[in-house]
């Protein structure tokens, strides 16, 4: 009876598991609406979770589990954040409220009653404001100042609303959602639910304890893996992990010289470089727009022999001779077809003779479809280079004049845009006239008057924008960083020294001999990776004034320095720990640099301006990282098992043994991750659950992570090979969280690219 109790409980649990993927596909297909009405708010899947929960609370009784409290806790404590979303999803209300200056209200419109319902009290809307990032026209957060006038108590007050800052009172919670075109209405976000916010967060508080009791727990399951696989100083390395949670050569060759008769020189273009620009919403180097245009264009940093700012300084200044070179790569053969290209077009090869666009009859298909083609998929990447050349042609990329507007502000400006009113003339001159007396000097040789110009127009922007403009130490840090293409290299270092460590454990293990002096030198190398690495990001971290971890590009690097710093924390306790801490570094850094994700360093937009947002970044990358460990654990298992046979047994209990002490802290910090995440959206958005792709993802990632330490109840988890096969399950879905999300399903907490 206990044994199918317990086969119940995980039935109905690997049940949910599916369940909840195939709705995330649901949604893909049919839309939030439909999956909503079909899944989640269904008495089906209430009634799912509820029998899952009471099966597994009285399986934890019949097998006595009390008696292990650090284990108990830890259930309860799902139990208690179970019951807080079931009294969240039947007594919690949630709605909108729309506020207009001057007008007072005391309704909003309530989404479980699909009716309005009635506030205790009026609020008022006073003002609304936008402030932005200074010297930018980018957002930094949403205000708006609203009155609370009770009626009943006599009480009334002012309070600002904005972007992680919310109204409480009576049980009722408002946080700021969008606002009115005139910018004289905001739409606030409503939700009461005193008593399941209470539950929940009571429950999410004991899950972090009883986590950290389950590791320090010296007659838990994770003890003895360390006492097994530790001395009792890498015991320390590993627990201060819990809680901390080739060098690059540069060569310059010589420049091309029929491309350098298309551009400037190279010491003409890294001053021009210097110069400030509003790009992506910050005020950065010149350089760096210029290094995102050459990636972008060319796939690399550099075109040939020419720097990034030489190759932009040719398209702005000898974009003529430019459109001739056959830059774009064009892979599908009906796009070979219309642009009448065998592998390779220029930019005039996108026009026929009369000037018209080719790819314009496409423009709806290309961006008004979730559904695209092969054909349309190549077509639309190739559009962006085209209108980004457009963009910089026509002057509109090149914001680089700042200027004080008639509110007070400081705006930034591009060519032939227009100027407002209270600009002088001199101002106006600069504007209109500096690139084309500039392309005149420098198109005529005239080199000391080109030098004049940019020192004119360097000093214009400390004179019209000195109070916004970065330092002079940011300006060298940041023309440092794009300077080296450090993580570039990296990525192949990382990936030659992993190969030649996976190589030389699999040929000792075969050969019966030792890892000592190869591991010596491993360790070396280790540590050169990590350092250099560590100080890039704190580089990229310093420019961008925030910590880089707000997008796939800087989580993928945040991956690869956790996996550095693991190697190094346990770096003695076993060979191949440090062989898979590099590779799994060289492998993220490497996904970083070819997939589509942007490099490029931008502004957090006002509800990812958080601390929050940072632990629950960290806690979820580093359980990926250490997914990663456990992925390579098993890879390097079946190759021994192919080359080995029966003799490598004992290396493949060993890899196990060590997957799942990995998997210990890789559960507790997903799971930690995923609550703190909830708390975030709690504070930000209004409720702590909403059913987001990347929400589902996760939790499912969580659920199969918690099937391996149930191997009394599931033999399959005591067998070595079966739990090997396990974690490469396993890791499919950390991918699916990870990429399938951001590229495929789609939702608020996708940032692809």
């Amino acid at each position: 009876m206990k044994k199918m109790t317990g086969y119940i409980a995980f039935t109905l649990l690997f049940l949910l598991a599916v369940v909840l993927g195939v709705a995330t596909w649901q949604e893909h297909l049919h839309g939030t609406d439909f999956v909503m009405h079909h899944f989640y708010k269904t008495t089906w899947f209430n009634l799912l979770w509820a029998w899952l929960a009471f099966t597994g609370g009285y399986y934890m009784i019949q097998t006595g589990l009390y008696k292990k409290r650090s284990v108990m806790a830890l259930h309860f404590a799902l139990l208690v954040i179970f019951a807080g979303a079931m009294i969240t999803r039947f007594n919690g209300k949630t709605g909108t409220i729309h506020l207009r200056e001057g007008v007072q209200t005391d309704f909003f419109a309530c989404q479980e009653l699909n009716n309005r319902s009635k506030l205790p009290f009026l609020l008022e809307l006073k003002t609304f404001r936008i402030e932005y990032y200074p010297g930018t026209s980018s957002p930094s957060n949403y205000v708006s100042i609203v009155k609370v006038d009770d009626l009943f108590s006599g009480k009334s007050f002012d309070q600002e609303i904005s972007m992680n800052q919310i109204l409480k009172y009576k049980g009722y919670r408002f946080y700021q959602s969008s606002f009115d075109e005139d910018m004289k209405g905001s739409l606030l976000s409503v939700n009461r639910d005193t008593t399941g916010i209470a539950f929940t967060y009571a429950g999410y508080f004991l899950l972090f304890l009883s986590m950290l009791w389950v590791l320090f727990d010296k007659k838990g399951r994770f003890s003895e893996l360390c006492r097994r696989n530790f001395s009792q100083n890498k015991n320390r390395s590993l627990i201060i992990l819990l809680f901390l949670l080739s060098v690059p050569v540069f060569s310059s060759a010589k420049e091309s010289a029929g491309l350098q008769k298309m551009t400037i020189d190279r010491e003409q273009a890294d001053q021009l470089g210097h110069t400030w620009v509003n790009y992506q919403g910050r005020i950065c180097p010149l350089q760096t727009m210029a290094s995102d245009f050459t990636l972008k264009l060319t796939g690399k940093l550099r075109y040939q022999d020419l720097s990034a700012c030489q190759f932009l300084s040719g398209w702005i200044f000898f974009s003529e001779d430019w459109q001739h070179i056959p830059l774009f790569e064009i892979k599908h053969p009906e796009l070979r077809a219309l642009i009448d290209s065998r592998g390779k077009a220029c930019l005039n090869d996108f026009f026929d003779e009369r000037g018209i666009y080719k790819l314009m009859p496409y423009w709806r298909e290309m961006y008004g479809s979730d559904h695209r083609s092969a054909f349309l998929k190549e077509a639309a990447k190739l559009d962006e280079k085209i209108q980004l050349i457009t963009m910089l042609r026509n002057g509109s990329l090149l914001k680089i004049f700042p200027l004080v507007t008639e509110e007070n502000r400081i705006e930034w400006f591009s060519p032939g845009e227009q100027l407002p009113e209270n600009i002088g003339e001199m101002e106006q001159s600069l504007v209109a006239g500096f690139f084309s007396s500039y392309k005149g000097d420098v198109r005529g040789g005239d080199v000391d008057s080109a030098q004049s110009l940019l020192a004119l127009l360097q000093k214009f922007q400390q004179k019209s924008a000195g109070s916004v403009l970065p330092s002079e130490i940011h300006l060298k840090a940041e023309l440092l960083y794009n300077r080296y293409p450090v993580f570039s290299v990296l990525f192949m270092a990382c990936l030659t020294i992993g190969c030649i460590g996976v190589f030389f454990f699999i040929f000792n293990t075969i050969k019966n001999k030792g890892s000592g002096k190869i591991h010596s030198i491993l360790y070396i190398s280790l540590i050169l990776l990590f350092l250099i690495l560590t100080l890039w990001i704190a580089l990229r971290g310093y420019i961008a004034g925030r910590l880089p971890m707000s997008n796939g590009y800087e989580t993928m690097l945040f991956i690869a320095w956790t996996a550095l710093l693991v190697g190094i924390l346990l770096r003695r306790s076993f060979f191949l720990i440090t062989v898979f801490s590099i590779l799994l570094a060289g492998f993220t850094l490497l996904v970083a640099h070819i997939g589509s994700m942007n490099p490029g360093i931008t502004p957090l937009v006002p509800v990812l301006q958080s601390p929050l947002l940072s632990i629950h970044v960290s806690l979820i990358m580093i359980a990926y990282g250490l997914c990663g460990f456990m992925l390579f654990n098993s890879l390097t298992t079946f190759v021994l098992l192919i080359f080995s046979g029966k003799k490598g047994m004992r290396q493949v209990e060993e890899l196990k043994e060590m997957s799942e002490l990995f998997m210990f802290p890789a559960t507790f910090l997903m799971g930690a991750g995923i609550f703190v995440g909830a708390i975030w959206a709690n504070v930000s958005w209004g409720r702590y659950w909403g059913w987001d792709p990347k929400e589902v993802w996760a939790l499912v990632t969580f659920i199969l992570m918690s099937f391996s330490f149930h191997g009394k109840t599931i033999p399959w988890f005591r067998k070595p090979v079966f739990y090997h096969i396990f974690v490469v399950i396993l890791f499919l879905s950390v991918l699916m969280t990870y990429f399938g999300v951001n590229y495929i399903l789609g939702g608020k907490h996708s940032y692809a690219g």
